[in-house]
């Protein structure tokens, strides 16, 4: 690095991993721009680090304080609190420890890519895991309409790809700036990269489809409170089901070939009659509805999509497969992410926390899904701002999948996105109300949609000859090309 910096002291190290900890969940949570300079003063911080503990606790830090931002504001429990921040803080720990065994071993090239590789690693570890709750830097830019271009690498190389830009810019930040003059001129080849990649997803936006469909949102733009209510209050639960028959039927009325509701919009008995159900619809409708239910049977309980037909038929449904941890334990998992077939095209339901993960819309749509509906329930979050980031996690899903996408919000954030990242209107949180819109069925299949994560194993194979390069460097013996962060 630049002989000019000044020795950091140890309280100074810690210092920048706690700025980097908190830009980190600034970006995850309140300001997704923030996510360009997140690490880079953890970057600094590892520079010259002798122990091993020392830069252990540097990242833990880092990923702890980002923990505490995203799941500090969720009512989930201590359990999952305490175990959710220490996760994220693990993933940075390992961040770190790579950091410091291979940076400035190599060329400064590989330094550049470096921070890069190490980060999409472990945004990809985030997904892995009975405590997985993915933190990843396309969501945080996925709303940023300067940053938009990027997301079309998604379709790709999934939405992992765009993450890794994302890191690619904190390293050109970092040795830009604190680089010596090898490194600084790597630093402006990396903005190059990141600038044409921009240039060439605005100039070559991914595909919207062409078969045009008229589909509805309801959001009820209840609190979580009145469903606990319900349970107790038989008038409570007709309030709740009024909501949603009001909302549907005004629906019915417009051009929508598709009504969707949000996950357990109705938790009362609702498919042994189907043909009268309040809100369902009847002879003479024309649109299909797409339910959420808490449907009971055989002394099961399933958080349940079900596709019902004009005059109460039901034509298919699909059961959650992915549940939260703990807080949806007594529900029956579902067997498999398939699309159900309706009049409205091949639907790929994605019920709340399974849209923060790929696989189950890359499975939604590779099983023939041609349209992708999010219904969650995000009441539990409350007015705080991390819906927003639910919200953008389903942008990722859109783009990666190159599939409009529906997401129906029981409290919002309601909105249609189409496979640019774009989005067609929005009903705001506790917003009761119709969102009415045209989206695209699409029946072809992104290139991340047939080849799944290759871009991780891509980074993964980089990193591992990094690895390699590095070990056998120093079973040689042989000096390291540039002072890296054990130098004094």
């Amino acid at each position: 690095m630049d002989p000019r910096l000044p020795a950091l002291s140890p309280g100074a190290r810690w210092a920048l991993a706690a700025l980097a900890g908190v830009l980190n969940g600034v970006a995850f949570i309140f300001w997704g721009p923030a996510a360009l300079l997140a690490n880079v003063p953890l970057l600094w911080a590892l520079h010259g680090a002798r122990s091993r503990w020392l830069t252990a606790g540097l990242g833990g830090l880092v990923g702890f304080l980002g923990g505490l931002h995203i799941y500090g504001i969720l009512d989930y429990g201590q359990l999952l609190f305490w175990g959710f921040a220490g996760y994220t803080g693990s993933q940075m720990v390992l961040y770190a420890l790579l950091h410091r065994a291979l940076w400035g071993k190599l060329h400064p090239a590989a330094d550049l890519a470096l921070p890069a590789l190490i980060w999409t690693l472990t945004e990809w570890l985030r997904t892995v895991g009975p405590l997985a709750m993915p933190a990843s830097y396309v969501g945080c830019i996925a709303d940023v309409p300067g940053l938009r271009p990027w997301l079309a690498l998604a379709p790709h190389t999934g939405g992992l790809g765009v993450s890794t830009l994302v890191a690619i810019a904190q390293s050109v930040i970092f040795h830009g700036v604190f680089g010596d003059r090898p490194h600084r001129r790597w630093a402006a080849v990396g903005a190059g990269l990141l600038a044409a990649a921009w240039a060439t997803g605005f100039a070559f936006p991914p595909p919207l489809g062409d078969r045009p469909i008229q589909v509805a949102g309801v959001q009820g733009g209840l609190a979580n409170g009145q469903y606990t209510a319900a349970y107790a209050d038989p008038l409570a639960a007709a309030d709740v089901v009024r909501t949603y028959a009001t909302l549907s039927e005004q629906a019915y009325r417009t051009t929508a070939a598709l009504v969707v509701w949000p996950e357990t919009a109705v938790r009362e008995p609702m498919l042994d009659r189907p043909r009268t159900a309040p809100g369902f619809p009847r002879d003479g409708d024309r649109a299909v509805l797409l339910a959420g239910l808490l449907h009971r049977a055989d002394g099961q309980a399933f958080n349940r999509a079900v596709a019902v037909a004009p005059g109460g038929r039901i034509l298919g449904h699909y059961d959650k497969v992915r549940t939260v941890p703990k807080t949806e334990d007594y529900l029956t998992k579902g067997p498999a992410w398939r699309p159900i077939d309706t009049p409205a095209g091949r639907l790929g339901p994605i019920i709340c926390l399974e849209s923060v993960y790929p696989d189950a819309s890359r499975a939604m749509v590779g099983n023939g899904a041609e349209l992708l509906l999010v219904m969650s329930n995000d009441a539990g979050f409350g007015r705080s701002p991390i819906t927003r980031h639910m919200t953008n996690r389903a942008i990722v899903r859109a783009v990666e999948t190159g599939r409009w996408l529906l997401r129906v919000g029981q409290a919002g954030i309601t909105t249609l996105i189409d496979p640019r990242g774009v989005r067609h209107g929005q009903l705001g949180l506790f917003e009761p109300g119709l969102l009415e819109g045209e989206a695209r069925l699409r029946g072809d299949q992104t290139l991340w949609v047939r080849w799944g994560p290759w871009w991780m194993g891509l980074c993964g194979l980089s990193l591992l000859a990094i690895g390699a390069a590095t070990l056998r460097r120093r079973r040689r013996g042989a000096a390291p090309g540039a002072a890296g962060p054990n130098a004094a």
